[in-house]
């Protein structure tokens, strides 16, 4: 599933092509949206909100998608041979010099406005890591008021942080030395600020314009990543194993050290 850097990366690619131009051709294969005519309209904004990215227009219509682990917006000169099937398209948004298309995106929806929008999806996110307003105090605060989830699921819980997926949950409890399965009750608040503002950076790093193929470790040379998809490998701090665990009811996946991170080796995942 696309993160946080990923949307916010496209988002800002999608208004350098679209902001400001008219909209020559709208086509989208989702029933509610098909009838909907936008050809005439100007795109006034492209933003990525969470994993959310929304194009809204001069009318006051919002277009949201949700890329979910299918989805991708890719842009094309027109006439120019795309590198995914047509059928796969959901979206297509044609500008003058520049042919936007949203691929299998399973969330694709068109609202009126965008406090309708907001009321409908948006406003139940929680902060944005990637936000210029992002507060740091406000995220560990919604995360305590799920005193019994553990890290490694309360992180991805949109409703109380939004933006970070599996890679920086995974490198962020790393590099703070947290144990994925511990509650956030167990967690000082201090350390809760320090691992959220961990997050944001690491996601910023990433989003740095030449920032090239995303990077915890900082190195254009060896792993990538500290912990994840390294499991059954040696630890770059320790030498320990990596190990691998799916955590919640959507069985996601956390790599992490059992030795740098405190966690026994036959851990189950139970509290």
């Amino acid at each position: 599933m696309p993160e946080g850097d990923t949307i916010h990366r496209a988002a800002r690619t999608l208004a350098l092509r679209l902001g400001g131009k008219q909209v020559l051709r709208f086509h989208s294969t989702v029933p509610l949206i098909a009838q909907a005519r936008l050809e005439g309209a100007r795109v006034a904004s492209v933003e990525a909100r969470g994993k959310n990215l929304q194009v809204a227009f001069d009318d006051g219509s919002v277009l949201t998608t949700h890329m979910r682990m299918t989805g991708s917006w890719h842009v094309y000169h027109p006439g120019e041979r795309w590198f995914l099937p047509e059928h796969l398209a959901r979206v297509v948004i044609e500008v003058e010099g520049c042919v936007a298309v949203c691929f299998s995106a399973p969330v694709v929806e068109l609202y009126s406005s965008s406090a309708r929008l907001d009321q409908a999806r948006l406003g139940r996110l929680g902060p944005d890591l990637l936000s210029p307003a992002f507060a740091a105090a406000e995220a560990v605060t919604r995360l305590l008021t799920k005193p019994r989830l553990r890290l490694g699921e309360a992180l991805l819980d949109q409703s109380l942080l939004s933006g970070i997926g599996n890679v920086y949950k995974s490198e962020s409890l790393f590099l703070e030395r947290l144990s994925p399965f511990l509650a956030t009750s167990a967690v000082p608040r201090e350390r809760l600020l320090t691992l959220v503002s961990r997050a944001r950076t690491l996601m910023l790093g990433n989003l740095a314009p030449g920032g090239g193929m995303r990077t915890t470790r900082g190195r254009s040379t060896g792993p990538r990543f500290w912990v994840y998809r390294r499991s059954g490998r040696a630890c770059l701090v320790c030498e320990a194993t990596v190990l691998m665990k799916r955590q919640g009811e959507s069985l996601r996946s956390t790599y992490f050290c059992p030795r740098c991170q405190g966690v026994p080796s036959n851990h189950d995942g139970a509290l």
